[in-house]
């Protein structure tokens, strides 16, 4: 059963990224970023109803989400729906699965870790992934500029989870955290859309097109299934996600956009998923400082 699990969030991981590409919201990725927000708090709010485990918001709770969903949802999401509709959906994956490379370069600036030869083969072997891919475009030189833009997502994603694991809050499952996330992030970006004078309408008019419902549902199962996972086997185990993310990715985007599988995908690929089999199978743990 998880096996089949990894699968499938492994798959939706692939199409979110394709269907971040579809909705072409690169003019206005601050109205979607509202709406999308506004229908994955609903979700979880409904989800955290059915099971009894709503909670009280405190002052370092809501510290924590804030900070968390800034890393999680706002930066990542902002600048996919910017660079999604300038470069190819297995290309935005392929950078975005190199999270766990990230993630130990930003623990050992801030020596949180100890640094092994496996971890340093891992992560040399994904940065020369990724800069066959940037260089393999060298013929169009505006996608190698919004590819190396693209790498602000993994970054991002990698405060998060560093962060996340420092300072959990004691007593908070998977499922609240994600709500809190969501909700802090949510009334961020309202206030910043206000700010920036958008209308109504221009929050209101997603939800008129199929394709964002497809996103919003997508990418709500995906966060779910991803805690769910995560609580059943262990962040070990779901870490194997990152493995099947970047052939999904390729045939997500081959299936909806026609893209081609090219020799230099075919190297950036192979290095990063030894990057990410070297590094993914280190169990290594940041001590937990609990915020709250």
């Amino acid at each position: 059963k998880n096996i089949a699990l990894l699968f499938v969030l492994s798959s939706l991981w692939a199409l979110h990224f394709s269907l971040v590409k579809l909705v072409e919201a690169d003019n206005s990725p601050l109205t979607i970023l509202v709406s999308l927000l506004a229908v994955l708090c609903a979700l979880f709010f409904i989800l955290l109803l059915f099971q009894n485990k709503l909670f009280k918001f405190t002052l370092k709770k809501s510290l924590f989400f804030a900070v968390a969903g800034m890393f999680a949802y706002i930066i990542p999401l902002s600048v996919e729906f910017v660079v999604a509709p300038k470069i190819e959906a297995g290309i935005l994956t392929l950078i975005v699965s190199v999270v766990p490379v990230f993630t130990l370069i930003v623990i050992w600036i801030f020596r949180l870790l100890n640094v092994t030869i496996k971890l340093v083969i891992g992560t040399l072997s994904g940065l020369a992934g990724l800069l066959i891919l940037f260089y393999g475009n060298n013929d169009n030189t505006s996608v190698s500029v919004w590819a190396v833009y693209a790498l602000i997502i993994p970054l991002s994603y990698a405060f998060d989870a560093i962060f996340m694991e420092k300072f959990w809050p004691r007593n908070l499952d998977s499922t609240q955290v994600a709500f809190g996330e969501s909700t802090a992030s949510l009334i961020f970006v309202i206030l910043l859309s206000i700010f920036y004078g958008n209308k109504y309408y221009d929050h209101f008019h997603w939800f008129t097109i199929p394709s964002f419902w497809i996103l919003a549902f997508v990418t709500f199962i995906e966060v779910w299934l991803f805690f769910y996972i995560l609580n059943k086997v262990g962040a070990v185990f779901v870490n194997l996600s990152s493995y099947l993310v970047m052939p999904a990715g390729f045939l997500w985007g081959f299936l909806i956009f026609g893209e081609t599988f090219t020799f230099i995908k075919f190297i950036s690929t192979l290095l990063i998923g030894i990057s990410i089999f070297m590094i993914g199978n280190q169990q290594y743990r940041i001590k937990n400082i609990p915020i709250e």
